[in-house]
């Protein structure tokens, strides 16, 4: 019985791996939500970095004023082309951080922005 059972999880499992994609950057993000960018220009996503913890600040994020939820390594993520759109985990190299823009909103400051390089 496990014989004639086992070539079908094999098969399975062969499936679901080329369905996701592996990690290719140094750095992983899961995607918590995505936003509309500024002046309605691309998206933004709201990521918790997963292996480099020096890049994320702890926050508890809202959303249509509810608590999303408490995170450790929380940044913004600038995604003008919509690039990452439906994803669940960004994974990037390099990335410079960009300036808070000036009508943020205040709950928002200390949360980094970067846009990604490679």
């Amino acid at each position: 019985m496990l014989l004639k059972i086992l070539p079908l999880f094999c098969f399975i499992g062969l499936l679901l791996s080329g369905c996701t994609s592996s990690c290719t950057g140094r750095i992983e993000a899961t995607v918590l939500y995505f936003a509309e960018g500024p002046n309605q220009q691309g998206q933004l996503a709201y990521v918790n970095v997963q292996n480099e913890p020096t890049l994320g600040t702890q926050q508890t994020l809202m959303r249509a004023d509810k608590e999303f939820g408490t995170f450790p390594h929380v940044v913004i993520i600038a995604d003008p082309q919509m690039k990452f759109k439906g994803q669940r985990t960004i994974c990037f190299d390099t990335f410079t951080t960009q300036a808070a823009p000036l009508d943020i909103d205040l709950r928002e400051r200390d949360i980094p922005r970067i846009i990604i390089t490679k």
